[in-house]
């Protein structure tokens, strides 16, 4: 846009990486500056200020001379605008440290390039429109609505809800700024959809069979407790979509993994009286690897042995589901039931009727529910 400062990015990372890096953000309008080096990339952040400073895309490091964590302090002091992604597989495929990456003010980790040039194409995109609204959570101005829409997203999806404010598009009192902004304003094809008549949900255990890894999503802070803690894919199940239909979406929207669903792993029913079926699955494609762009639905996915679990503590987890299921699939103490009996196939069929709005239809649930029982073992029940 005429007059408008070039957005510029700070890359720490070796030639290699700074180089493809640098030649991603050259291709959405970003001049992306690199070094080695954590002082001159420091130097580099103060130079350029936060109005103009989109993003730093940085390595751990190997030593205090090219270390991140400097960086990282600074950001979250004195820059929260800028988009932060923590680069390499040191990061991204350890569970502990994604969370200290998080913790320290990361937005983003990733061991994916195509992932890094994703983000940078959003990074970009927020700012390319000028609008009228700031963002309430960091004072970034000049937004439109759909850059609004995703910046809330993309760079506050570790940081905890907003609540109690006005929103800056239409001026509504809001419990919660994150969830209003995302259902009522941006493009209506991203927002989330209506909920079905009928409460229900689908858990998804998925493990890959070649090396026994189990998926875990880093879920939005706003719904776990202000940070981006670990669950499961899992969630409600849509208007007129089957049990397996809402896994199978859940896996792929919150850790971007298309799964087989393979079997039942538990039917749960709380107090009050919500049925809540958790899943055993694999995915399609055993070499695939889990998303790492934040958006609404998650703050990316990593693959997990059930040991990497012992390193986690309760305040790591949103839930602390995956630390009671995982391990007890890898041992065998928790194997899956069949989908394939009548009681089940009655029981999604009622599901569907009920969650798309056929009221009359929950005069079936007793007989159904009654099926479900004797077609499964007592164990199937057990919390």
């Amino acid at each position: 846009m005429p007059g408008m400062a070039q957005k510029r990015l700070v890359v720490l990372a070796d030639c290699e990486t700074a180089s493809i890096v640098q030649a991603a953000a050259s291709e959405f309008g970003l001049e992306a500056e690199a070094t080695t080096t954590t002082e001159a990339a420091l130097a580099n952040i103060r130079r350029i200020g936060p109005k103009t400073l989109a993003g730093v895309v940085c390595e751990l490091g190997s030593s205090k001379d090219n270390s991140c964590w400097p960086l990282l302090a600074t950001l979250k002091s004195e820059n929260k605008q800028a988009f932060v992604i923590v680069f390499g597989p040191a990061a991204a495929q350890d569970v502990q440290m994604r969370l200290k990456c998080f913790d320290s003010g990361a937005k983003m980790v990733t061991d994916s390039f195509e992932d890094v040039r994703i983000a940078l194409r959003r990074v970009a995109a927020v700012s390319r429109i000028i609008g009228s609204y700031t963002c309430p959570n960091c004072g970034m101005s000049d937004l439109d609505e759909n850059g609004l829409h995703l910046h809330m997203h993309m760079h506050h999806a570790v940081d905890p809800n907003t609540e109690g404010g006005a929103c800056p598009i239409c001026s509504q009192r809001t419990g919660n700024l994150e969830v209003h902004v995302h259902n009522h304003h941006g493009p209506p094809e991203e927002r989330e959809p209506e909920p079905a008549h009928y409460a229900v949900f689908s858990w998804c255990v998925c493990r890959r069979s070649r090396d026994g890894k189990f998926l875990l999503v880093n879920e939005p802070a706003g719904i776990s407790r202000g940070r981006p803690a670990y669950w499961l894919p899992a969630g409600r199940v849509d208007k007129g979509e089957t049990l397996v239909e809402a896994c199978r979406r859940e896996a792929l929207e919150e850790a971007g993994v298309a799964v087989q669903v393979t079997g039942i792993l538990r039917f749960m029913v709380d107090g009050h009286g919500t049925l809540r079926i958790v899943f055993l699955s694999e995915p399609e494609d055993e070499n695939v690897e889990p998303k790492s762009v934040p958006d609404w639905e998650s703050v990316g996915a990593v693959w997990a042995d059930a040991k990497d679990l012992e390193r986690l503590t309760r305040s790591d987890y949103r839930s602390p589901d995956p630390a009671g299921l995982y391990p007890k699939v890898a041992s065998g103490q928790l194997t899956p039931y069949s989908l394939d009996t009548v009681a089940f196939r009655n029981l999604e069929a009622l599901m569907q009727k009920l969650t798309a709005g056929d009221r009359a239809a929950l005069s079936e649930l007793p007989a159904v529910w009654k099926q479900v029982e004797a077609a499964y073992p007592k164990a199937a029940f057990e919390k």
